[in-house]
């Protein structure tokens, strides 16, 4: 087909887009955005693209509130923080979580990340994150990530003497060690870590689906055995007193409060995995990596820890890291220009009347709010490109800063990374030389709705003299 013919080809379908989906599309036609085409709308945009970068550009683009099609569905993309805050707290009722449900529920059944209303509100009270006095666990777990931490470290020095390691992939192991030993009891092995894997694969397949199937009996066998696996955990430790016991499971049978199912327990732990490993291996990589770009950081960072191990050893408190200032704001400045989870979605419910940005929304229209974009938007951020702890000074303003989320409904599990990745970075950064190769950029990816290094994490590992 000639370029002429394609043009015009293309006029046509914007033509008519509007004569097919005109009450939507008369509501929202102020609003800007690029030009859909029937019957796609602006699908194709996404071709080859990356979620989180596209949207990234659109806002750019388009800037604080634009619209785009996906087929005949018109989505939001919201650049405000007025507009951010309306959707993930002060509105929030009138929106409700929709399509992760539909990707994501085969492998997190009806765990509180997928839930709404008040199946939401009694999940969020009864998670295992919420159980009360739950610092008193974040302190006991302590030794054991060190530990964990120390082992992994040893073993990849001794194997990869003086040769590049992919450190996200082993920050990913290790994460997935810890996890088990920290929240389950439990020593976790390689058949296991390919369960795992597994699901966090089949959840990136459904999310490029339009209709998500899961038609791969590997897949449900997997799962199965690794649903069993916890089943059974969880059943062990119900049965089995342990006083010395560290882990979540033993800490939430001591405190008996929990109302949850063994099914909505297993549900919650499964996807503490799914939805929470890789995000602490995503936050301590991107620290390494721009560590290695920065190296004035790197140093000032790596005084601030040797110094406390100097004053306090092993033997440190919960409360003591978190004096850390410094570390802090590098984690935090990290967060922002790497958010784990890019993007946070929600859909007008049906039969809802809302008003966002003085533009009536017809339901079911999704709202993105992307933190990606926003963390990176030179409207909102100086010099929103150059990584620099010291923005975190003071804290950001309102609804500017949202790498977990916001509101009622931010990531449960936010305390455990960051206190996860604190006490990995300490025992990194204190006791080895991580020498990220030159050549990487750290480009990212989409990978089962969060992002990942797209060509690892190259790096030497070395023990400090």
């Amino acid at each position: 087909m000639s370029t002429n013919s394609s043009s015009l080809s293309s006029r046509f379908l914007e033509k008519i887009f509007p004569i097919f989906f005109s009450s939507k599309v008369r509501q929202l036609d102020n609003i800007p955005g690029p030009k859909p085409i029937f019957p796609v709308g602006n699908i194709l945009d996404f071709f080859g693209n990356d979620i989180h970068k596209l949207l990234y550009n659109y806002a750019l683009e388009y800037g604080d509130l634009m619209c785009f099609w996906l087929g005949g569905r018109p989505n939001l993309l919201i650049n405000d923080p007025a507009l951010i805050e309306q959707v993930l707290v002060t509105h929030r009722d009138d929106f409700y979580k929709n399509s992760p449900q539909k990707v994501a529920k085969p492998i997190m059944g009806g765990s509180l990340i997928l839930s709404n209303g008040k199946d939401w509100e009694f999940k969020r009270k009864n998670h295992p994150f919420s159980a009360a006095g739950i610092k008193t666990y974040f302190q006991k777990i302590i030794p054991v990530v060190r530990k964990t931490t120390r082992e992994h470290l040893e073993t990849l020095e001794k194997s990869y003497a003086d040769k590049n390691v992919d450190l996200f992939d082993e920050l990913t192991h290790l994460l997935f060690r810890i996890f088990g030993l920290t929240i389950l009891g439990a020593e976790m092995d390689a058949d296991l870590f390919s369960y795992y894997m597994n699901l966090l694969n089949e959840i990136d397949s459904r999310l490029q689906q339009p209709f998500p199937l899961s038609l791969s009996l590997k897949f449900w066998s997997d799962r199965r055995k690794w649903f069993d696996f916890i089943d059974n955990r969880i059943r062990d430790r119900q049965s089995h007193s342990d006083e010395e016991a560290i882990d979540l499971l033993a800490y939430i049978k001591s405190r008996n409060t929990s109302e949850l199912s063994m099914e909505q327990l297993r549900d919650e732990l499964s996807t503490s995995f799914t939805a929470g490993t890789r995000n602490v291996a995503i936050v301590v990589a991107s620290v390494l990596y721009l560590c290695s770009r920065y190296p004035q950081t790197k140093q000032k960072l790596q005084s601030e820890i040797k110094e406390f191990v100097a004053k306090h050893g092993n033997n440190f408190e919960l409360a003591d890291i978190n004096k850390l200032s410094y570390l802090d704001k590098v984690i935090k400045e990290s967060l922002r220009l790497y958010p784990a989870v890019p993007l946070f979605i929600r859909e007008v419910l049906p039969g809802k009347s809302v008003v966002l940005g003085g533009h009536s929304l017809p339901e079911k229209t999704q709202i993105f709010c992307c933190s990606w974009a926003f963390h990176r938007n030179p409207n909102h951020w100086e010099n929103p490109d150059m990584f620099d702890p010291e923005r975190f000074a003071t804290e950001p303003l309102p609804f500017h800063y949202f790498p977990f989320g916001g509101g009622p409904r931010a990531c449960v599990g936010m305390y455990y990374t960051i206190t996860c990745t604190k006490i990995i970075l300490i025992t990194i950064l204190a006791e080895y030389f991580v020498d990220v190769d030159p050549s990487c950029n750290f480009e990212t990816k989409a990978f089962a709705a969060t992002i990942v290094p797209r060509d690892g994490l190259p790096a030497k590992i070395k023990r400090a003299l």
